[in-house]
This record gives C-alpha cells, sequence and structure tokens, in this order.
C-alpha cells in the first residue's frame, strides 16, 4: 500500500507515513486530497517545478468518498526542494472546472517556509509552468506551519486542510459541498 486511490477511511496517518518512508530524500511530502463533495475529480495532471516523484501520479479518476495518496521529493543534489501543482477537472451537464492544488517544501528555510494552495478555476487549466506561476502569486499561498485552514472554493465547495512545517510533512486536504 502507498500511492493511489483509496477509500477515504483507508487514509491513515500511517498510510502518509509509509508514503514519506519509501522516498530517501531529506525534503518530501506525502499529499492527499479527500473527495467528499457530490463531484467527481477526473483525468489528473502534474507539473513539478522542482523535484521528482518516486511513483507516477495515479491516473483513476477520483469518486465521492475516496481520496487521492501520492509523494513528491527534492531531486538528489538539486539544492532546490519540491514544488509543483495537481490539476483535476470536473465535467458535466453543468460543470466545466478544474480543481487545482499547489504545494512547496523549500531546500533551505532560511527565508523560506512550507505552503500550500487549493483553488476551484472556470475550465479546463493546464498544469505547466505557467499555472504554477499564476497559482503562486495571484493569492496568498497558505503557510504549512501544522495549523488547520479552510475556505470556500466557490460553486458551493469548501476545503479544510493542513500542512506540516517541518522538510518531511505531510498536506492533508478535504473537498465537500457546502461552505465551511
Amino acid at each position: 500500500m502507498s500511492v493511489g486511490i483509496y477509500n477515504i477511511p483507508e487514509i491513515t496517518s500511517a498510510l502518509l507515513d509509509l508514503v514519506l518512508e519509501v522516498i530517501k530524500s531529506s525534503r518530501k511530502v506525502a499529499i492527499t486530497i479527500k473527495n467528499c463533495s457530490s463531484q467527481t475529480l477526473e483525468n489528473p495532471k502534474t507539473f513539478i517545478k522542482s523535484g521528482t516523484c518516486r511513483k507516477g501520479f495515479p491516473f483513476n479518476p477520483v469518486p465521492t468518498g475516496k481520496g487521492v495518496v501520492w509523494g513528491a521529493h527534492k531531486t538528489s543534489y538539486s539544492t532546490y526542494g519540491t514544488s509543483g501543482v495537481i490539476v483535476y477537472h470536473i465535467k458535466n451537464e453543468k460543470w466545466n472546472r478544474s480543481l487545482a492544488f499547489m504545494w512547496k517544501v523549500p531546500f533551505s528555510y532560511v527565508g523560506h517556509s512550507n505552503w500550500w494552495k487549493i483553488k476551484l478555476y472556470e475550465g479546463l487549466e493546464e498544469a505547466n509552468e505557467e499555472f504554477y506561476e499564476r497559482m503562486r502569486y495571484e493569492d496568498k499561498p497558505l503557510k504549512g506551519d501544522g495549523n488547520p485552514f479552510s475556505g470556500e472554493l466557490g460553486g458551493g465547495w469548501s476545503y479544510v486542510g493542513t500542512m506540516g512545517g517541518a522538510g518531511k510533512c505531510t498536506v492533508e486536504v478535504t473537498i465537500t459541498d457546502g461552505f465551511s
């Protein structure tokens, strides 16, 4: 068990710790996005600005009641940590949107910190460097300091999530219908 799509009750701290354990790097992150909304997250795409991944991103849809688990890490001998963006498409008779998640775990914490962001966009967004930079600078990202954050995503969706502040950390985000 490690990277993949799981029923939400199966996504535990032990599972996320296992993802971190198999990654041999000083800067690494285990990410889970749990889908408690009425929509299905489909056609995931990733862009890794810095770092790499040991396993490919799970390509299966994430229906209601499921969550994705994945990990990324610093590239050996690099002076950068790991950062990137994941984009899911949500399309049906009412929706044509993209759910985007961004993370950053720096190599050096001198003047830097962990951060993350989740946002819902109209239309299909591509996971690429231009989108990563746009997402990074258009709104302030959330600090990875162990504190929980929550908010509205638009379209009747909300989120609650947290990210640890260490070089080996987890990010847990839950998407729901309604407002937090």
